[in-house]
């Protein structure tokens, strides 16, 4: 390891008169500034990037719908549903950036820059074939896979036509991601919110310009929303490479081999996979739960998008904490402080009960307002009220969902969080969801009720798991 490489992901191995001047030769040599040590690395410091990070993602959602709202509700339902099916095959792409967590964060807490380099570089390979795989199974089932769904043959045609351009974007997202979360697991959780800020605004421009055709552009409808998220998505990724080539990033080359490493790959695979299992269950779950709503009306679906796009503000703080959760326990079991790991753990989840809570409370006190705004019908407006209520309330719940399972996924207890997400999904929301509507042809809140039950469920199992303290001694 050079010592410039060891300075930067260790500042003290150097006084500090010394490595003030050395931060000016770094920088001026194009070099990102040194990682710093885990004991340095506030909970906050690292969540209100990520926070934000996604907030802008979030806010693109949902000025996207707003918009697409114009074209009408089956425009509405079917860019919901196209984008439930594009995440459920998206979800793959989630094994590379898992396993790099675990990975890379523990090499940055242990200083060791050689694997660091080495864990992002097979974590792109790795994201670069997942992404080939999912575009190549998902673009034959653009029409297909909303028929699927019960739909109607409006919704259908409205959101195949969106999911074939966004498909197009499949690799591109995936090695971004990977890029983000390597940042993020080195503690650098600024770059991404930047980079991920510029992108979204110009999803937004290109959006409103080829959804409408504006600025000379073609009036494409739901196609030029699909259209401006992959170009957008796409046009990230380049800076992400020149950065990292050009040495700009925490994450530098560090001499790791540029070829694939089988050895490597399969250690990101073994931490990696149940996530993408994980998620993809999960989105498998969404699409049915949809399935269960969808005999209720287009009203009830596009209120079930709406109404998640409304409440997507207040998950920010669960995202945000639930990556510093990751990297924190990540870094301090590489640095060999498993008591460290464990309070980032349990202040993660406190931080984002309180924000959480916070903000879905506000989001309930205005959810009329904040509905009004889609321009749906009366009773689309209604049912999209009652649906912020009830998810509404389960956001301290959510929570410990969001911190304490990506706290697991930093140590590579990547399992369990799958077990739960199973457990609470299907057998908890599911299954009485569908017993209610199919069986008993409840009223359409009873149905949305049973997300109670999933999130207690989830909540109690990873609060006893991490409690437990198995995850101290796994070996990634």
């Amino acid at each position: 390891m050079s010592e410039t490489q060891r300075e930067r992901l260790d500042p003290a191995a150097n006084d500090a008169p010394e490595l003030g001047s050395d931060l000016v030769d770094v920088y001026e040599e194009g070099s990102g500034p040194p990682t710093p040590s885990p004991q340095a690395l506030g909970v906050f410091e690292l969540a209100w990037p990520t926070i934000l990070a996604f907030g802008t993602q979030t806010l693109v959602r949902v000025v996207s719908l707003a918009m697409v709202a114009q074209l009408g509700e089956s425009a509405v339902a079917g860019v919901g549903v196209a984008n439930q099916f594009f995440w459920l095959v998206q979800s793959l792409g989630t094994v590379a950036p898992t396993g790099i967590v675990a990975l890379l964060s523990r090499a940055v807490g242990a200083r060791d820059a050689e694997l660091a380099d080495a864990s992002l570089r097979q974590g792109l390979w790795l994201g670069l074939a997942v992404g080939l795989v999912s575009t190549a199974l998902l673009l034959p089932l653009t029409a297909g896979a909303i028929a699927a769904y019960g739909v109607n043959a409006s919704v259908t045609a409205l959101g195949s036509e969106y999911l074939f351009w966004a498909t197009l974007g499949i690799v591109p997202i995936t090695l971004s991601v990977v890029f983000g979360a390597a940042l993020r697991a080195a503690g650098d959780t600024r770059t991404p919110l930047w980079i991920g800020a510029g992108a979204n605004l110009l999803n937004l421009a290109l959006g409103w310009a080829l959804i409408y055709g504006k600025l000379g552009l073609p009036a494409l409808g739901v196609a030029g929303a699909g259209i401006a998220a992959t170009l957008a998505v796409s046009l990230q990724l380049p800076v992400f490479f020149w950065l990292w080539r050009s040495g700009r990033l925490r994450i530098s080359p560090a001499g790791a081999s540029a070829r694939p490493d089988r050895a490597l790959i399969t250690r990101l695979l073994r931490i990696g996979y149940p996530a993408a299992i994980e998620g993809a269950l999960f989105q498998v779950g969404l699409l049915l739960f949809m399935r269960i709503v969808s005999p209720y009306g287009t009203e009830a679906l596009a209120a079930y998008q709406v109404g998640t796009q409304i409440l997507a503000f207040s998950f920010l703080p669960g995202l945000g904490f639930g990556a510093a959760a990751s990297t924190l326990v990540g870094q301090h079991l590489g640095e060999g402080d498993a008591a460290r790991a464990e309070r980032s753990g349990w202040r993660s989840m406190v931080g984002a009960m309180l924000a959480m809570s916070a903000m879905g409370a506000l989001v309930i006190a205005f959810a009329p307002q904040l509905a009004a705004l889609f321009e749906l019908s009366p009773l689309a407006v209604e049912r999209t009220v009652d649906f912020v209520w009830i998810l509404g309330a389960v956001q301290p719940l959510m929570a410990i969902e969001y911190t304490l399972g990506g706290a697991l996924r930093g140590a590579g207890d990547t399992r369990f969080p799958l077990f739960a997400i199973f457990a609470g999904l299907f057998l908890f929301r599911l299954a009485p969801a569908a017993i209610a509507a199919n069986g008993f042809h409840a009223r359409l809140n009873i149905v949305w009720g049973m997300l109670v039950l999933d999130y207690a469920v989830k909540a109690a199992l990873l609060s006893a798991r991490f409690a437990r303290g198995r995850w101290k001694t796994l070996e990634v």
